[in-house]
């Protein structure tokens, strides 16, 4: 196959992805169709690529981890817990530190368009609705910038083969940087606190419980077998301290879809890599500038899927030649984040605003700046 039929079918294969995402279609049937496309003009190499991927513990290992993760948060939320620790801090914050700690804490759990739940909880005190908009939006997902339980971390650190917590120690700068920079328009907010009764804090012990065995067995053992042993533990804490404790929690965390879709990102990288698409994409677009490059591609993709992990799945294989450091993996991971956030068709977005029906160009003027600025500092940092 010559190159230029190559590069015809990597654009056909992903523009399909991106379309169809875009158009929040099935994740997994959107992926399905890109490895459609793909295997038309590489049908040979398919039987290989299938039992090269179906054959790897470390893919296997992944789609583990990633539904130990949902089942964790399902169990978390359905149980109770959160909502627990919710009233809980509700008695110990300012008003002020509610609007920080409420999207925090239910940012880290991989629920779709769960910006929705937090809303309602800091819509107490007041503030203009742009601002509550901006804020409700930016805690619940800056943590994914450094939580080692989060799904495109996890990803990204198995497409690039750099370890998570090395990942999270270079964007731990980015993460302070965008926790502070929200911290002015916190402050227009009232500082008093709210009158709840009751609540407990268990939520946070099966949380911190997986990430410091995570991390302590990681010095021993492999970053996949570590989560592999921590989330167990966390999954049995969490339902220990849940209120209700039902089947359907296990039904309801397992998320097929979401599995098969990482089966299927997986192989796609295989099958781009068998059909040597890096190396062909790189001798195009070589005289490019790598930094900006890696930027500007991420944050559109990130913005165009509003999808962090596809924006992932597809930039990866497709940059993987340009990206010479780990450092560059970051820049990947910021900028694709960062245009995932922003995407007007992000879910968590359009549930928080219809929410609390903020002037879109008045949201937009808080939303974009800090996001812009983070993109150009980590490309600054990340160039060093």
């Amino acid at each position: 196959m010559n190159n230029l039929l190559i590069l015809l079918s990597i654009l056909a294969s992903f523009s399909v992805i991106i379309f169809l995402v875009s158009k929040r279609k099935n994740f997994a049937i959107s992926v399905l169709a890109g490895i459609i496309i793909l295997s038309i003009f590489d049908y040979k190499n398919l039987p290989e690529n299938l039992y090269k991927t179906a054959t790897d513990w470390t893919v296997i290992a992944l789609i583990i981890i990633i539904f130990l993760i949902n089942l964790l948060s399902t169990i978390l939320q359905e149980g109770g817990a959160m909502g627990e620790l919710v009233k809980f801090l509700s008695q110990k914050l300012s008003y002020r530190g509610l609007v920080i700690a409420i999207p925090s804490l239910l940012g880290m759990l991989p629920v779709p368009g769960g910006a929705l739940m937090s809303a309602p909880l800091i819509n107490k005190g007041g503030g203009q609705k742009n601002e509550l908009t901006f804020v409700n939006l930016w805690y619940r997902h800056i943590w994914f910038i450094i939580l080692p339980i989060a799904t495109p971390l996890v990803l990204i650190s198995d497409l690039s083969e750099v370890s998570i917590y090395k990942l999270i120690l270079m964007q731990f700068p980015i993460f302070l940087l965008s926790f502070f920079i929200a911290i002015p328009v916190v402050k227009k907010f009232s500082g008093k606190r709210e009158n709840e009764v009751g609540g407990n804090y268990f939520a946070l012990i099966p949380i911190a419980v997986t990430v410091s065995t995570a991390i302590i067995l990681s010095f021993f053992i492999s970053t996949y077998l570590s989560f592999l042993i921590a989330l167990p533990i966390g999954v049995i804490l969490a339902t220990i301290i849940s209120k209700k404790r039902e089947i359907s929690f296990l039904r309801k965390g397992t998320p097929v879809s979401l599995l098969i879709a990482i089966f299927e990102i997986m192989l796609l990288k295989n099958i781009i890599f068998s059909m040597n698409a890096p190396e062909i994409i790189y001798s195009y677009l070589s005289n490019f500038n790598p930094i900006a490059m890696i930027a500007i591609i991420s944050f559109s993709v990130g913005a165009i899927t509003a999808n962090n992990l596809a924006a992932i799945a597809i930039l990866y294989p497709l940059l993987s030649p340009f990206i010479f450091t780990s450092k560059l993996v970051s820049l990947l991971y910021i900028s694709s984040f960062i245009g995932y956030l922003v995407s007007p068709v992000h879910p968590c977005l359009v549930l928080t605003y219809e929410y609390f029906k903020p002037k879109l160009t008045d949201l937009y003027k808080l939303l974009l700046p800090p996001s812009i600025l983070l993109i150009i500092v980590s490309a600054i940092i990340y160039s060093l």
